[in-house]
């Protein structure tokens, strides 16, 4: 049995804004991985041992990103479908 919740269209929005930050810091994140660079991850916020990880990893999994890309598609047809109501996922 789905249950229902009711967001606001604001919400929807900062989720996505959310989604794609975290998409686009992951990318970045893999970039400086594959140049080994270090100090970039460090000036992104990582701490050294969170960097340690994401190389012992081999960064952020692309499922990770094409999760979020597809929770943003999702969002966003549901925020276009009710853009003044409250919009109910269930």
């Amino acid at each position: 049995m789905a249950t229902e919740h009711r967001i606001s269209p604001d919400a929807v929005g900062l989720e996505i804004a959310r989604l794609q930050w975290a998409n686009a810091l992951m990318r970045a994140a893999n970039k400086a991985l594959a140049k080994g660079d270090r100090a970039a991850l460090n000036d992104m916020g990582f701490s050294l041992e969170h960097v340690d990880e994401l190389q012992a990893n081999g960064g952020f999994p692309s499922t990770s990103i094409r999760n979020n890309t597809q929770m943003i598609t999702y969002l966003r047809s549901v925020r276009g479908a009710v853009p003044m109501e409250p919009v109910l996922l269930v």
